[in-house]
């Protein structure tokens, strides 16, 4: 599992480090914690690779950075219905940044930055085929007013916070994917080095990178060898 993997990395470069055993609920919180900085960072880093590319110094292919960051922000890409009610729309719990929004269809909804701005292009705009929105709190409001059915609301959601199980056997936590509370990391399998690296900084371990290329090494000998054995 990909959190063991992190668990297993993160458990044997702080034992090298010499501050031993921490505990799993620490552990979660400082995971969920690297995973939202990668998180808002991507938008960052788009934005940074495009400049790069428009400037030609960015190939395509698989040497396109741009697009390879794009498919890790997909990982959180999610879509939605959203009904009418007392002349709003209510957004999903889990959304973090919205992306698209439309109606049946498919008229693309624009977005207002003020409530000014919002008023002085309904006044001036009543077609259906040209709507827009603006959040307000928890909801959006649309215009023109005529519009009242299923919106479609594409949006990156938050990321699941992380939850590594486990059971105590012999006083020792044993790792456990099959309790009922477990959750996997929620992001981009490529990251999983950085993350290691994040967590271990949060747990105040100064790690290089041999250290790390080291630690994966030896955890795969042991997944081997416990495959190896069954």
């Amino acid at each position: 599992m990909y959190i063991d993997r992190i668990f297993q990395s993160v458990k044997a470069l702080a034992n090298t480090d010499g501050r031993g055993n921490f505990k799993p609920s620490t552990f979660n919180l400082h995971l969920y914690n690297s995973i939202l900085e990668k998180f808002e960072g991507y938008v960052y880093d788009i934005n940074q690779e495009v400049n790069r590319e428009n400037r030609g110094l960015i190939n395509g292919g698989l040497e396109n950075i741009p697009d390879k960051i794009r498919q890790k922000v997909a990982h959180f890409l999610k879509s939605g219905t959203i009904t009418h009610a007392s002349g709003l729309y209510a957004l999903p719990e889990d959304l973090r940044y919205f992306d698209t929004i439309v109606d049946g269809t498919d008229n693309m909804f624009e977005t207002c930055k003020d409530m000014n701005e919002f008023n002085i292009i309904k006044s001036v705009n009543a077609a259906a085929q040209y709507p827009i929105y603006i959040k307000i709190g928890t909801n959006i409001k649309v215009a023109p007013s005529t519009i009242t059915g299923n919106l479609i609301i594409y949006y990156l959601r938050n990321p699941l916070y992380p939850k590594w199980t486990f059971t105590v056997v012999d006083n020792a936590e044993l790792f456990n994917p099959s309790a009922g509370d477990f959750q996997d990391v929620d992001m981009h399998p490529s990251e999983e080095d950085d993350l290691v690296i994040r967590v271990c900084q949060k747990f105040g371990i100064s790690l290089k990178e041999p250290d790390l290329q080291a630690s994966m090494q030896n955890q795969e000998q042991i997944e081997f060898n416990q495959n190896k054995s069954t």
